[in-house]
């Protein structure tokens, strides 16, 4: 009784006899039935990545298309209590973004406000879809993602802070999220305990939402 061999010619070894030289381009469309994109790169034969050619490139259409806007309706609100101990942490946090939509936001602001007596509410905000861990030194992991800045920011005075992703110096691009990435403010009393009066701190989003055209 005879072993039957599979002899099926596969792309990846097309590719690979193209790439030592032993075919041609002509010759492997010859042996493999249908169609087989292949291409020249640097002088030897590659497959086509159609994700790179085709999906990737879409994601500079998502942001052509506005529809919704992402502002003030969407703020996010993270209220030191009454009376709390210095290295409170309080977070709140924005989205998820829900299945199906991508958001581009261009803006975000935190506003921390005045406060009476020692306390200093400083804020920060997370990004879920970062680095987690995060690996430079001396950065401990986070479950809700890098901090946007190194340190907290924040004083006993009303602090309003503003980050415009576009500008240099920043992302220098929008910040794209996809399903189920979120944003995390994040407030924390740094000196003296907080007084009888609570200390509210917001995050307020700016941009709007793409129509999707890449999947996660």
């Amino acid at each position: 009784m005879r072993k039957l061999v599979d002899k099926t010619i596969t792309p990846a070894e097309i590719l690979s006899a193209l790439q030592s030289g032993s075919i041609t381009i002509a010759q492997a469309q010859a042996m493999y039935e249908g169609v087989l994109p292949i291409g020249g790169y640097k002088g030897i034969a590659a497959i086509f990545d159609l994700d790179l050619l085709v999906n990737q490139p879409l994601v500079l259409a998502e942001k052509l298309y506005a529809l919704d806007r992402i502002d003030a309706r969407d703020v996010a609100t993270a209220t030191l209590p009454g009376l709390a101990l210095v290295g409170a942490t309080v977070r709140a946090v924005l989205g998820p973004v829900p299945v199906g939509e991508v958001w581009f936001l261009n803006r975000v602001t935190l506003v921390s406000p005045v406060q009476v007596g020692a306390e200093v509410a400083q804020v920060n905000f997370r990004i879920s879809s970062w680095a987690i861990p995060d690996l430079r030194a001396g950065v401990t992991p986070d479950v809700d993602g890098r901090s946007y800045w190194p340190a907290d920011q924040g004083t006993i005075a009303a602090d309003a802070f503003v980050v415009d992703f576009p500008a240099q110096g920043e992302l220098g691009e929008e910040l794209r999220l996809i399903a189920g990435d979120y944003i995390s403010l994040v407030a924390t009393n740094t000196a003296g305990a907080i007084g009888a009066a609570a200390v509210i701190t917001t995050l307020t989003p700016f941009g709007r939402k793409g129509k999707l055209l890449v999947a996660p």
